[in-house]
């Protein structure tokens, strides 16, 4: 009896000993230096090592101690980026891409007075070579125009708005993998020459920069010639010539008005909305508001790193709670998508980059000595670009989506024996054929052998958004 109370009281001094260890390393993990006292601190310093972990992949058990499988998957999406793994159709030939791309991850948009400062290049990544070869090659650029913009970001850090090293290898992988399915003709597509623009944002031109030397980690001649458009342009209205639509700036209104009275009318999601900015205010140097994506923006900086998340008075915001955010936004963007205010916003947004897209693509179709550099096209920008791009063209609408999110526009010929000459299209988002759930491909077969005539597309483009653009625009 007694070998066994003296065994239990060393167990629990071992407990507590493990514990109160996590509360000194806690403290200066964080810079304090100062021991904490107090369960409630014990346990939010054991809670924080269990955050901690959370990205190792040789612990991924501990994944599970907050959050179950599925959740874990859902959390990952947002954080990670997509894949592109789609295997190409024998006896296809490629004419043409034009590519959308999502920056990679990149720090809140929200300044955090206590963020995780440290968001490190993490080691398990499949291009460790690639990543810092690539690194020492362009940290030594620095770009002469007025911009002034830096090659890569910081090989550490969460800077307000900016790429992290994180964000840097999801496109080295992404331009790897779309090297892949480019093949060995689509690589001489890439070179010095090849268009390539970016909005006015270092967090999308390091992007672009990222995604070209994936592309072809042969290139040596850095930096690479990158468009980048005004301030202020997101969708490449500039390019497109369509900036002077009016009426998009009264939608614009109007739909900030719809999404804030579907949040409303929900009372528990605007008392959670509620409660996780009350524990963000104290760590966050302005207010947010209390549109649910504010939230969702500063506690993903935490979860893409595995980091704890933010408290206040012994109280943590967990990783579920973050994703009950995501549920929301999910939730409300399901509603969105049926109402026309957003369809119409959409249109005003995005008829003009799918435009220049369509005539990209027309141009390859019709002339048969397209030169190489005109047959591959990269637009580096945000999700505010995609969506409405993915919307106007009949897809569910969206509030967030993952980091590195992509829509790859591609044109092809059938080389088979007998076939004919036309030219087929296809849209890959996210590592997904969607072609079929294109408007303009409702009504065709959506089997997998099925394909889809570049023609109707290029129509669909140039009458029916065309109309639609016009009557919104007020022309």
């Amino acid at each position: 009896m007694r070998v066994t109370l003296l065994r239990l009281v060393w167990i629990v001094g071992a407990i507590a000993a493990v514990f109160f260890a996590f509360s000194i390393l806690g403290n200066y993990r964080h810079g304090t230096g100062k021991l904490r006292y107090g369960v409630s601190d014990i346990l939010n310093a054991a809670r924080f090592y269990t955050g901690y972990l959370w990205n190792v992949r040789r612990g991924a058990w501990r994944k599970k101690l907050e959050l179950g499988a599925e959740d874990y998957r859902r959390l990952e999406y947002y954080c990670e980026g997509p894949k592109l793994e789609l295997p190409r159709r024998v006896n296809e030939r490629l004419l043409g891409v034009q590519l959308l791309i999502r920056h990679g991850d990149r720090g809140a948009l929200f300044t955090v007075k206590d963020s995780p400062s440290d968001c490190p290049y993490e080691e398990e990544h499949s291009l460790p070579e690639t990543f810092l070869s690539y690194y020492t090659q362009a940290s030594s650029f620095k770009k002469s125009k007025e911009e002034d913009f830096h090659l890569v970001p910081q090989r550490s850090g969460c800077l307000n708005g900016q790429l992290t090293s994180k964000g840097v290898i999801q496109h080295l992988e992404l331009g790897a993998a779309v090297a892949k399915r480019l093949g060995t003709d689509g690589r001489k597509w890439v070179s010095d020459e090849t268009p390539v623009y970016s909005t006015f944002y270092p967090r999308t031109y390091q992007s672009a920069m990222a995604f070209m030397q994936g592309l072809d980690p042969s290139h040596r001649s850095l930096p690479r010639n990158i468009h980048l458009t005004p301030a202020g342009d997101h969708m490449f209205c500039s390019v497109a010539k369509t900036c002077a639509c009016d009426g998009g700036r009264n939608l614009t209104d109007q739909f900030y008005k719809v999404k804030t009275d579907l949040l409303h009318q929900d009372s528990q999601r605007l008392a959670l909305v509620g409660r996780l900015r009350d524990i963000l205010a104290t760590h966050t140097e302005d207010p947010l508001k209390e549109w649910p994506a504010h939230v969702f923006d500063v506690l993903l900086q935490f979860a893409c790193h595995g980091k704890r998340m933010p408290c206040l008075d012994g109280t943590c915001i967990s990783y579920s709670e973050l994703l009950d955010v995501i549920h929301i936004l999910e939730s409300i963007a399901a509603q969105l998508t049926h109402h026309q205010v957003v369809k119409d916003l959409s249109v005003s947004d995005a008829y003009g980059l799918l435009q220049v897209i369509a005539d990209n693509l027309d141009k390859i179709a019709k002339e048969k000595n397209v030169e190489d550099k005109d047959r591959f096209t990269l637009f580096s920008a945000h999700d505010s670009t995609i969506v409405p791009v993915m919307h106007s063209l009949g897809l569910p609408f969206h509030i967030v989506i993952p980091y590195a999110s992509f829509v790859l526009f591609e044109l092809y010929t059938d080389v088979s024996d007998g076939a004919s000459e036309d030219v087929y299209f296809r849209i890959i988002h996210n590592g997904e054929d969607v072609t079929s759930r294109i408007s303009c491909f409702s009504q065709q077969s959506s089997s997998e052998t099925a394909r889809f005539p570049f023609v109707l597309f290029k129509d669909f483009v140039d009458n029916d958004l065309k109309s639609r653009y016009d009557k919104v625009c007020n022309y």
